[in-house]
Parts: C-alpha cells; sequence; structure tokens
C-alpha cells in the first residue's frame, strides 16, 4: 500500500514539474470590453446607485499582465470601482489568463452641489504595454426633495405591534414638475392642511412607503388637468434601472400606496399615473364622498389596484391594470364608476381569484384566535359602460352576507365571466344587478404586454354603450370625443377610426 501511494505521488510531482509555464506577452494587447459605455441610469442626489459590472477580457492566447487601472477623474471622482475582487479606484499590474476575463464593479454617488450638471460622466483608463484604452460611464442625476421620516406610529400591541415611521408634510404645500419628492416611510397629509400636486410632478416611494391624508386633511392630484398622457404626474417606485420600470411591489407600505383615510375630505386624484405599488389607492371608512378620481392609470400593483374598506367615492376614466390579486376590491360603501377599463393579465405568479370583487363583509381571526366576520353594508356600486376581463376565467366576483345591505349595479358592461351561472353565483339577467351585458366578448386591446388598454379593431366593446352617461363624461381618458360617432364605446378609451 505505502509503495502505491509512493508512486502516485512521484507521478503527481513528475507532472507538475513538467507542466508547461503560461507564456506572459511583452506586447500592448487590445482587451475586449462587455461595454463602451456603462450606462448607471438615473440615480437621486445623494443617493448611491445601484452596482453594475463591466467584463474585461485578454483576447490573446498569453497571459497579459495591465499595467495600471484607474478612473480618469481621479480622487475628486464620485464613482467606485470594486477591480477583480478589490474595492480601489486604482490597480496596478493586474493579470488575466489567455482568453480569461475579470470584472470591475462600478456604483456612484451624484452630488448636484459638487458637479451642478444633471449629465456626469467619467471613464475606466486601461494603460497596457503604452496602449490606453477606456470605458465611459455615464449617469442622469436628478435633484430630487427627500422626505425622510422623523416619527414613528405604533399599530397594535407587542409582541405583533406593527410600527409606521412617517414625516409631515409642510401645511397647505404645492408640488410641481420643478423638482420630484422622494418619499421614504409615509409622507402624511396633517389635519387641516392640503397638499397640491400638479401636472408634470413626479413622486418617488422608496420600498414599503407611502403617502397618507389623514382626517381633516385634502389631497389635490391634477385637479384641473385635462385629460392627457403627456403630462400625468407619476407615482412609483425609487428604483430608476430599466427593469424596475414596470417590476410590482416596489412600494406601498401596512396602510397601502395612497391611504385615503377616513374623515379626509375633497380629495382629487386626476390625470394621474400610479404604477408598480403594492396596493396603490387604499380607501378607508367613510360616510361621505372624499374621493374623485378620473383620466388615470393604477398599473402593476403586486396585491391591489383599489381597496376600498367601506370606501365612498366617484370615478371616470380609469385604467386599473394588471394586479397580483384584485385591481378592484370593495368591502362596503358607496361608489360609482363610470367608463372604466378593469384588465388584468397578471403573470408574475397564480392569480386564483376574480379581478373584481364586491362583498359587503369579511371573515377575520381577532387576538383571541376566534373567528369573526365583520359586515359592512354596500349602499351602493354602480358601474356605467365599465369594462371587466382578464385571463382568469371569472373576473367578476360579487359575495354577500344577507344580513345587511348589498346594492350594485352594471349598466351597459362588457364582463369576463364563467359560463356556468351556477358557478360564477350570480344572473347576468337580473334587472336588479345587470343591464345590457356583454359576456366573454373580445375587448381587443391594443397590446396587454405593454399596459395599451385601447380598443382595437376587433373589439366587441365599440358603440356599446350607454348614451346617457357620455353626456356625463363627455370624453375619454386622453380627451376623444365620445359623441362623435353612433355611439359611446365601453370602457376608458374611445376607438378612434
Amino acid at each position: 500500500m505505502n509503495k502505491n501511494i509512493l508512486f502516485l505521488f512521484a507521478i503527481i510531482l513528475f507532472g507538475i514539474s513538467c507542466r508547461k509555464e503560461i507564456p506572459t506577452t511583452n506586447q500592448a494587447v487590445s482587451l475586449g470590453f462587455s461595454a463602451d459605455t456603462i450606462y448607471l441610469d438615473t440615480v437621486f442626489n445623494t443617493i448611491g446607485s445601484s452596482t453594475y459590472q463591466l467584463k474585461v477580457r485578454n483576447t490573446s492566447n498569453e497571459r497579459v499582465i495591465i499595467d495600471d487601472i484607474r478612473i480618469g477623474g481621479g480622487n475628486s471622482s464620485l464613482y467606485r470601482l470594486n477591480i477583480d475582487g478589490q474595492n480601489s479606484n486604482i490597480a496596478s499590474n493586474v493579470s488575466i489568463l489567455p482568453q480569461d476575463s475579470i470584472y470591475i464593479f462600478i456604483e456612484v454617488t451624484p452630488n448636484i452641489t459638487a458637479f451642478p450638471n444633471p449629465l456626469y460622466t467619467d471613464s475606466i483608463l486601461f494603460t497596457n504595454k503604452g496602449r490606453l484604452q477606456k470605458v465611459q460611464l455615464v449617469t442622469l442625476t436628478k435633484d430630487v426633495i427627500f422626505h425622510f421620516p422623523d416619527k414613528f406610529i405604533v399599530l397594535g400591541n407587542a409582541p405583533n405591534a406593527t410600527f409606521i415611521p412617517y414625516s409631515v408634510i409642510n401645511c397647505d404645500d404645492t408640488w410641481d414638475n420643478s423638482k420630484p419628492h422622494v418619499i421614504y416611510g409615509y409622507a402624511v397629509v396633517d389635519s387641516g392642511c392640503s397638499l397640491n400636486i400638479t401636472s408634470g410632478a413626479e413622486v418617488f416611494f422608496h420600498q414599503n412607503s407611502g403617502l397618507w391624508v389623514f382626517n381633516q386633511a385634502s389631497l389635490k392630484i391634477g385637479e384641473n388637468d385635462d385629460p392627457s398622457i403627456q403630462d400625468s404626474i407619476t407615482f412609483s417606485g425609487d428604483r430608476l434601472e430599466p427593469f424596475y420600470e414596470n417590476s410590482p411591489g416596489q412600494w406601498g407600505g401596512v396602510l397601502g400606496g395612497i391611504f385615503i383615510q377616513g374623515g379626509s375630505v375633497n380629495n382629487v386624484i386626476n390625470n394621474a399615473l400610479i404604477k408598480n405599488a403594492t396596493t396603490a389607492v387604499r380607501l378607508d371608512s367613510t360616510s361621505t364622498q372624499n374621493l374623485s378620481m378620473s383620466n388615470s392609470y393604477i398599473l402593476n400593483s403586486s396585491r391591489v389596484g383599489i381597496y376600498g374598506g367601506f370606501g365612498n367615492m366617484k370615478a371616470e376614466n380609469l385604467v386599473v391594470a394588471n394586479s397580483g390579486i384584485h385591481t378592484l376590491y370593495v368591502f362596503g360603501g358607496d361608489y360609482e364608476f363610470r367608463h372604466c377599463t378593469f384588465a388584468n393579465y397578471w403573470n408574475f405568479t397564480t392569480r386564483n381569484d376574480a379581478s373584481v370583487i364586491l362583498t359587503n363583509f369579511i371573515d377575520v381571526i381577532d387576538a383571541n384566535n376566534q373567528r369573526r366576520r365583520l359586515v359592512r353594508p354596500l349602499n351602493n356600486c354602480y358601474f356605467g359602460n365599465c369594462l371587466v376581463y382578464g385571463n382568469n376565467t371569472q373576473e367578476l366576483s360579487v359575495i354577500s352576507d344577507p344580513s345587511n345591505s348589498f346594492n350594485y349595479f352594471f349598466n351597459h358592461a362588457l364582463l369576463k365571466i364563467d359560463t356556468d351561472e351556477s358557478d360564477r353565483g350570480f344572473d347576468i339577467s337580473d334587472p336588479l344587478f345587470f343591464n345590457q351585458i356583454l359576456d366573454n366578448k373580445d375587448p381587443d386591446f391594443v397590446n396587454i404586454a405593454l399596459n395599451r388598454y385601447q380598443l382595437d379593431s376587433n373589439s366587441q366593446a365599440v358603440n356599446q354603450g350607454n348614451i346617457s352617461d357620455p353626456l356625463i363624461v363627455p370624453t375619454d381618458i386622453i380627451g376623444a370625443n365620445r359623441n362623435s360617432d353612433i355611439g359611446p364605446d365601453i370602457g376608458a378609451y374611445e376607438r378612434s377610426f
């Protein structure tokens, strides 16, 4: 046994001693790069970017030793490098084996004060036996107004207490399009105050953040704006890389994204794009109408587009699309929807429930682990010329507790519903709840993958609306005239031929 081990050891030593040394070139080598320019996308002033990578390849058949890798801007550069595993903006004698690569990781924290030009650039310089190569670095910086939390509210009791960090917005403040606003935690519109957000403004939210309208406060978003897609007021997450452009669930805390508390007054959301939240808009209990919503889009909510917990709202020309659970969840209250499109083609996870849920009860487990039913009257829920569609068999569900009122009505609507009446739980021929229903007719949206819910040439919703509703909503979500042909179209868009 010992002889065999010695023999094997001798073979290994012989192989090592005979291994051919990899030659190192003394000539300049043209290095290969995964990109000639690294775009670090748009970042906020003083907030660090995501990490980007550059692959540096030795294209020759010999080892290359790069004499010098460094940031062109030197010590004053705002970019930070990690060169082949070392956190440094300069490295010398960096070796790369033949046909092999190293990686450089890049970050930036912009500073508008030091470098006021919003387009910030630099380069990574590679010196190799007298040959100089470079890769450009480009960052667009947004100078923004930050809202950081300085207080917190505790909901519930230990050990299940929930902490909600928040800051209070200046009373009767106006946010315009001069600088975006970035919110951490909840930004609160305090009691007796208002917040006015005007055309073209941008509001970005960090993870678990939102906007909270207190009792006796008012939120005015695009209050007097005409319908348009050019100057929408945008609410989205604060990750600006292209990967996050349509990524759901980036913002919205335990109270949802935009939380309209019961007792708040005269809230208006118009000409808004609200995207990539958890629950985008949440309405708290109120006995009087406290939200008017129009000419707006709610897209890519990971949970619910609009959640009404005994809410009270009026909406027209509204598109609510692609939610992980529901585009609309109504638990009691008073609602009026005219020319709204609820379209759910969610494909990130499995979605089992209907897109639109109307109910007057929820079952909960209380602190004593007992099951309780909370019942709230659905006093009124009117849908005029509305469209409810998606990729599930059943996209409308109505579930009631007979112990309280449950009133709803669909007047001229296109609905995606189960063909089996016993499975869907309601009868679309019942005149108490339905009038002129198109069931399972193709709305033929222009492009659901791009969230374009205009009606295309084969749409069954064209000219199928109730002529009386357009007298109240004469133009569609982008300002097109609904009275220009033989009848209005169902949904938020009027098809233009």
